[in-house]
């Protein structure tokens, strides 16, 4: 990594700090001392709960890293796959839009023998896979919470919804693009064109040859899917579980404040975070700092109350964003395998 490049994700973590110490402290300010008692009163046994999850959480990135890596190196390990994972982790969470992390994996799988080609059609593979299970996860929850959501969070559930379809078109047109020819066709042949005329796309050609790779490649990474069953059927429920886990993770904060829930609300914490991750997914700064914070304060203030809200967001950003950065900041600096 180059100078100008670290110094740009020094601003970025600098930026992430102080958006996100800005935020959490215009949510607390008004009952400081109460979410202060409450935060040391906090159960330590749960916050540790939280971060064992977490740590498995990262544990099953890593695994499925390593699942699909084994494709291309036989003796690609499942230590690598965990470096390579948390690596991305921290660099996803530095960068906006989370741009950076698949860059900085590409690199990473090259230095530990797999060919920037082969890595990028490993981490088009994870993406396949994640979305697809975050879609249907998310639709389930549509589905199911419709009526009390609608009414309960009005404004957020109308950009949640944005966010779900945004999600949901993506990955339809993909596979529609890789399935049919004659999609790709019109898609290349008059959408980007028409698009083009009307300034949207300003160079033709170029973008009607990026979108053609793009679709080739997608094409050429479910058939491969298609034909590696057990790594599509692992991959799917590690991703299943990985967003159980991160979702769930404002209902242990809440039970280490020692707040009233109980078990039988676990699904109904599922569902709101699921909200706030969607709703904040399209925010243009790093981590979406500042975005994550106020969306989760909205939606669980109905929830947790004017003390709870504010306290469990601290230990949720915590455990599910600057502990990350932590771990994945200091294993990618230290590893011989990557700085070699």
């Amino acid at each position: 990594m180059d100078k100008k490049s670290n110094k740009k994700y020094i601003i970025n973590i600098v930026l992430i700090l102080l958006l996100g110490t800005v935020v959490i402290y215009l949510t607390m300010k008004d009952d400081l001392q109460a979410s202060l008692s409450a935060l040391i009163n906090a159960s330590p046994v749960w916050i540790i709960f939280s971060i064992f999850l977490m740590i498995i959480y990262y544990i099953l990135d890593g695994v499925n890293l390593y699942i699909f890596g084994k494709l291309y190196k036989k003796d690609y390990s499942f230590k690598q796959g965990f470096k390579n994972a948390i690596s991305g982790t921290f660099f996803n969470g530095i960068t906006p839009f989370s741009s950076g992390g698949q860059f900085a994996q590409v690199y990473i799988f090259n230095r530990q023998g797999i060919a920037p080609t082969n890595s990028a059609s490993i981490l088009l593979m994870v993406f396949i896979v994640y979305q697809s299970i975050l879609v249907i996860f998310t639709a389930f929850i549509m589905l199911f919470k419709y009526a009390s959501y609608s009414t309960q969070y009005t404004g957020f559930f109308s950009l949640a919804i944005l966010g779900f379809l945004i999600n949901f078109f993506v990955i339809l047109g993909l596979f529609l693009g890789a399935k049919s020819k004659r999609l790709q066709n019109f898609i290349c042949n008059t959408v980007i064109r028409f698009l083009n005329k009307i300034r949207i796309v300003k160079n033709y050609t170029d973008t009607s040859v990026k979108v053609t790779r793009s679709l080739e490649n997608f094409r050429r990474e479910l058939n491969i899917l298609q034909h590696n069953k057990d790594v599509l059927i692992k991959s799917s429920i590690i991703n299943l579980f990985k967003l159980m886990i991160i979702y769930s993770i404002p209902f242990f904060a809440a039970k280490s404040l020692h707040l009233n829930v109980s078990i039988c609300q676990l699904a109904e914490f599922i569902g709101i975070c699921s909200f706030v991750y969607m709703i904040t997914a399209f925010v243009p700064i790093p981590g979406a700092s500042g975005g994550s914070e106020g969306v989760y304060f909205m939606l669980f203030s109905p929830v947790l109350g004017e003390i709870g809200t504010p306290t469990t967001l601290l230990i949720w950003r915590f455990v599910t964003y600057y502990l990350g950065l932590i771990v994945g900041g200091l294993i990618f600096a230290v590893d011989k395998e990557i700085n070699g």
